[in-house]
Order: C-alpha cells, then sequence, then structure tokens
C-alpha cells in the first residue's frame, strides 16, 4: 500500500516562506596530543604534569598517568580542565626568554 506524502508545510502561515537553515554547531578544536606526549593539566584545584596514556578520536577526552603518584585521570576538553603539551610551553618561554 502507498502512502501519501505532502509537500505542503504543516502551519499555514509559512506557506510561501523558505525555511531557514538552521546555523551550524561551531565544533571545538582540542590540542591534539599523542600517546606518550608530556603535559601539563589543570582542573579546578588540581594541577601538575603527566605523561598521555589514551584520547579519543575527536581529542576531547585524554587519559593521563600523571606524575607524583596521582594515578591514572581522566580529563574532558572544555570542561573546566586543560591539558597542553609540556614541549609547546617550553618553545614559548625560550622565545620570550631569547628577546632582548
Amino acid at each position: 500500500m502507498r502512502q501519501h506524502t505532502s509537500t505542503c508545510p504543516s502551519d499555514p502561515a509559512m506557506a510561501g516562506k523558505a525555511a531557514t537553515p538552521r546555523p551550524r554547531r561551531k565544533r571545538a578544536r582540542h590540542p591534539r596530543l599523542a600517546v606518550g606526549d608530556r603535559v601539563r593539566f589543570a582542573e579546578g584545584t588540581l594541577a601538575g604534569t603527566g605523561v598521555v596514556d589514551a584520547v579519543t578520536s575527536d581529542y576531547s577526552i585524554i587519559w593521563v598517568w600523571t606524575d607524583e603518584g596521582q594515578g591514572r585521570r581522566m580529563f574532558v576538553q572544555g570542561y573546566g580542565s586543560i591539558v597542553s603539551a609540556l614541549q609547546e610551553e617550553a618553545a614559548e618561554q625560550e622565545d620570550s626568554v631569547a628577546v632582548c
């Protein structure tokens, strides 16, 4: 049995008006860290350094083996936690010190 499909808008007030497209959701670009990278992290009152153990394909969730015996921790990028590579920070500090 064939069903009838209508191309008419469900709201008569919208007849003749073009549907406006919805704005696209902006994607967050998280730092692309690889397994084994040395990182610095901060979340709430917790801060320290460690080594990346695993990352998701979109780099939004990062697992870090922390130094100082804090164990393995999961960080969700953009929700109150910051994880950055130590090499990038060291390079930025060298650049700022090298300028006389």
